[in-house]
C-alpha cells in the first residue's frame, strides 16, 4: 500500500538528517573552563514517570544501561526478518530528525529494516491516518509519539490489537497498559528540564520580576505538560517572582502570536520559558518585533536552536538527548522482539546546556562534530 502522507525511506531520511561536518582544521580547545565541564554532569533521574495503568503512583524509570545483548541474541534478531515503521508527529525540528537517526542506526545494527517514517506536520488525524496506513504494511513494530494521546488512544489500540508490538517515543496514549498494550515508553527527564531552564531564568533576573510560560496546549500532553509543572516549580522557590501567564499553542508556530500577545498585556514582563526549542524560537523572533529585550530559556538542543544560544538569544536549555533515546527505543523495540521483559520507563538524564558547554553539548546530543556556523556564531565563547 502506497502511504498518501510524507514518507520517508531511511537512507533518505540518513541523508536528509546529516549534519554539516566542520572543517578538517578544527579541533577542541586544550583547556575547557571547568564550568563548562561541570555542566557536562548529567543530572539524577527522576525516579517515575508518566502515571499509566498498573503505575498509578507514575512508572518507576529505568536507565537505558539496563538494555544489553549478547551476540547470539544479535543474531537472532538478524535472522528474523523483522520490520519497522515509524509514525512521527513532525519532522520539521533537529528533534524528530535525531530521534529518527538514533532509532534507524540502531535497528539496521540488529538487520531490522526501517519500512517508512511518517510526518503528520502536528495533525492529530493526520496522524491517525498514517498509523493506519502503516498498520496496513504489518511491520514487526511501530515507533510513534502521539501528537494528542487522548483522541488518538483508540487508533492505536487497534495498532496493538492488529499485533504489531508499539514503542512510544515521550508519550503514551490514554489508558494503554505497558506490557500488553505496548512495549515501553523512553523519555527524557522532561520534568528536570523544565526546572533547569526556569531557574536558570529566574537566577538570570535576581529571582524578581515578571515571567511568562508557552507550553502546548493538550495538557495530557504528558511529556509537555510535565514541563510546565517544572518550570512552574522553579518559579515558586522565588517569591519575587510572577508569572503573567501561560500561553498555550497547538502546534509551534503558534507561538509567535501567543508571546506577542503574552508581551503586549505585560509591558513589565522579562523572560519567557518556553517548553521546547521550536517554539522558543518564534518567541525569539515576537520580541525581536516589538522591540522588546527579554531572557528565552526552553527545553531541546539542535544545529537550528545551538545559534539561538550562541548569538545570545536563549540563555540556557534544559536538553533532552533525542539521539539517545532513539537509541534505547530501538533497543527496547529488539528486547521485546526476542520476546524479553522491557521496562515500562525508560528515563534519559538532562543535559544542562549554556553559551559555555555548549559545543560540546551539541556533539553530546548529536554524536556529530558542531557545525562551522554554530562555531563561527560562539566566536570563542563556547566549549
Amino acid at each position: 500500500m502506497k502511504l498518501s502522507k510524507t514518507v520517508f525511506s531511511a537512507a533518505a531520511m540518513l541523508a536528509a538528517i546529516s549534519i554539516p561536518a566542520m572543517a578538517q582544521t578544527y579541533s577542541w580547545p586544550d583547556n575547557i573552563p571547568p564550568a563548562a565541564k561541570e555542566l557536562m554532569t548529567p543530572l539524577p533521574l527522576t525516579p517515575t514517570g508518566q502515571v499509566v495503568p498498573g503505575f498509578p503512583n507514575g512508572a518507576p524509570a529505568a536507565s537505558p544501561d539496563v538494555l544489553t545483548f549478547t551476540p547470539d541474541q544479535i543474531a537472532k534478531l538478524k535472522a528474523g526478518n523483522f520490520t519497522a515503521g515509524i509514525v512521527m508527529h513532525t519532522m520539521a525540528a533537529g528533534w524528530p530528525m535525531l530521534q529518527v537517526q538514533g532509532i534507524t542506526k540502531t535497528l539496521k545494527d540488529f538487520g531490522i529494516k526501517v519500512v517508512a517514517v511518517t510526518d503528520a506536520k502536528f495533525q492529530p488525524g493526520t496522524q491517525i491516518s498514517d498509523l493506519e496506513e502503516m498498520v496496513a504494511r504489518k511491520p514487526s513494530v511501530i515507533f510513534s509519539i502521539p501528537i494528542d494521546p487522548k483522541s488518538e488512544s483508540a487508533a492505536y489500540k487497534q495498532a496493538s490489537a492488529a499485533g504489531i508490538k508499539l514503542v512510544f517515543l515521550d508519550n503514551v496514549p490514554v489508558g494503554m497498559t505497558p506490557g500488553k498494550d505496548y512495549v515501553s515508553v523512553t523519555a527524557s527527564d522532561n520534568g528536570k528540564n523544565a526546572y533547569y531552564a526556569a531557574k536558570e531564568l529566574a537566577e538570570s533576573m535576581g529571582g524578581k520580576g515578571e515571567v511568562g510560560i508557552v507550553t502546548l496546549v493538550y495538557d495530557y500532553y504528558y511529556s509537555v505538560a510535565v514541563r510546565k509543572v517544572g518550570a512552574l516549580k522553579a518559579f515558586a522557590e522565588y517569591p519575587g517572582i510572577k508569572v503573567d501567564g501561560i500561553g498555550t499553542i497547538a502546534s509551534p508556530d503558534g507561538a509567535y502570536s501567543v508571546a506577542t500577545s503574552m508581551m503586549t498585556a505585560h509591558p513589565n514582563l522579562k523572560g519567557i520559558f518556553a517548553a521546547w526549542d521550536t517554539p522558543a524560537e518564534q518567541v525569539v523572533a515576537a520580541a525581536k518585533t516589538l522591540g522588546r529585550t527579554i531572557t528565552v530559556t526552553t527545553n531541546d538542543v539542535a544545529p537550528d536552536s545551538a545559534l539561538f544560544v550562541a548569538r545570545g538569544q536563549f540563555l540556557a536549555i534544559g536538553s533532552q538527548r533525542p539521539y539517545d533515546q532513539g537509541v534505547a527505543e530501538a533497543k527496547s523495540a529488539a528486547t521485546a522482539l526476542l520476546g524479553e521483559p522491557v521496562p515500562p520507563y525508560i528515563e534519559v538524564p538532562t543535559l544542562r546546556v549554556k553559551k559555555i558547554n555548549l559545543l560540546s553539548a551539541l556533539q553530546s546530543v548529536t554524536h556529530e562534530p558542531p557545525p562551522k556556523n554554530v562555531i563561527a556564531a560562539c566566536d570563542g565563547g563556547c566549549f
